[in-house]
């Protein structure tokens, strides 16, 4: 081997070593990319089939022998047709019942009703589920509402779809439990 060849070996190995490891960088970053969006594509408690997702979802915390409970999230239908959520259900070892809600003013009082027919999302619109509004009640809780826990609901669409989501138990300062 020629002294040009011996000198020349350390520079093939680094600049072989520099390509492979360039190359691993430049596929993962590929991968970590694709991931991105897909996720964006298909966001957690999103219902790919109806296009629905759930945002900024609670369940609001009570007291230990609370019967009753609530939860509020916005759902947006990124889809090009309209859509109804028609029912909610949830665990028997969370409560035996979970309605679909409203608030409505009757004579002077504020009062709570079930929405039997369901709520409306129309195309590539949101509607809120919010304190003094439309709501889902958790009826016959099993035990209390506890801060820091969380509680799954299977929401029911009018093509029959569910979307299955996990909300966070949070406890709202300076706010007056929400209970029939």
């Amino acid at each position: 081997m020629s002294f040009f060849s011996k000198s020349l070996k350390p520079l093939f190995i680094a600049t072989s070593l520099f390509s492979l490891s360039l190359s691993a960088l430049v596929t993962a970053h590929a991968s970590e990319h694709e991931n991105k969006h897909q996720s964006k594509e298909h966001p957690k408690g999103a219902n790919t089939q109806t296009g629905v997702m759930v945002m900024g979802g609670y369940a609001r915390a009570t007291f230990a022998l609370a019967k009753t409970g609530a939860v509020y999230f916005t759902l947006h239908n990124n889809s090009d047709r309209d859509t109804k959520l028609t029912s909610v259900s949830v665990s028997s070892n969370l409560a035996s019942e979970a309605q679909i809600h409203t608030t409505v003013m009757e004579a002077d009082m504020m009062k709570m009703r079930e929405l039997t027919e369901g709520v409306e999302i129309k195309a590539g619109e949101m509607v809120s589920f919010e304190p003094g509004g439309r709501h889902i009640m958790l009826m016959g809780l099993s035990n209390g509402l506890e801060a820091g826990s969380e509680i799954t609901l299977t929401l029911v669409f009018s093509d029959s779809s569910e979307l299955k989501t996990t909300l966070p138990v949070k406890k709202e300062a300076g706010e007056v439990h929400h209970h029939h």
